[in-house]
């Protein structure tokens, strides 16, 4: 079966899906369709939860229909992944990579461990997006993690009086401070604009910031674009005459 890409408007080519009819319009060969789903990753992904932790959820780049790919295949990915999202500078960024490359089943542990919070904080909060409870194991885990990196933050002076600082250049301080940022989103008033996207195959999260809270989709131009083009097409099929 030839596959298609869902969106070229979010992450760049995201998502891809059975859509035979699809490839026979484009004309496009489905060898090249396939080698498409190759240039995702953690350097084209579009950042849109509006929340490191919900960005984090979202590097898994589907997870309705089908699951992935995943775009965390190695701890760098998840060090390149933490310096786009403004959590770590690049000296810091370039230590990890070099402490990596050095420490090899250290750096895969670690990764573990992210993506096992990852999947956490996605089930957490795509719980609550659809008005469920969240399970105890999920929010042990968060807290768990949560508690731990409280105790590797120390507190500096800065230009504007003093603030609580990561340690950047500890491993595993990366997975500590998610979860600690995670932790803090479900105790604010926040929590309530937590929604997950209605596109099918997608199930990405993301704060709503729209003035009265109705936003739908992860990406207007990806996903919501996608789903008025196919309800444009099934109207058309059910009313040619309608079609202009």
């Amino acid at each position: 079966m030839a596959l298609a890409p869902r969106s070229a408007g979010r992450n760049g080519l995201r998502c891809f899906y059975p859509l035979q009819n699809a490839v026979l319009r484009m004309r496009l060969p489905a060898l090249i369709l396939l080698g498409m789903e190759k240039h995702l990753s953690v350097a084209t992904m579009r950042m849109l939860g509006g929340h490191p932790g919900l960005d984090l959820a979202n590097t898994v780049d589907c997870r309705h229909g089908r699951f992935g790919p995943d775009l965390l295949t190695s701890y760098v990915d998840l060090v390149e992944w933490a310096q786009r999202a403004g959590l770590l500078g690049a000296g810091a960024a370039a230590r990890l990579r070099e402490w990596s490359a050095q420490h090899p089943e250290d750096a895969e542990a670690t990764l573990r461990r992210a993506k096992d919070l990852r999947e956490a904080l996605y089930r957490v909060f795509s719980a609550l997006a659809s008005g469920a409870e969240p399970s105890l194991p999920d929010l042990e885990r968060i807290g768990d993690e949560a508690r731990r990196a409280q105790a590797q933050r120390r507190l500096a002076r800065t230009a504007s009086g003093y603030a609580w600082i990561w340690p950047n250049d500890a491993p595993d301080a990366l997975v500590g401070r998610l979860a600690h940022d995670a932790a803090e989103l479900l105790t604010t008033p926040r929590l309530g604009r937590v929604k997950e996207c209605f596109g099918p195959h997608c199930g990405w999260l993301f704060l709503d910031t729209s003035r009265n809270g109705s936003r739908r989709w992860c990406s207007e131009e990806g996903c919501g674009t996608r789903i008025r083009v196919a309800r444009h097409r099934a109207r058309t099929r059910q009313h040619p005459s309608e079609a202009g």
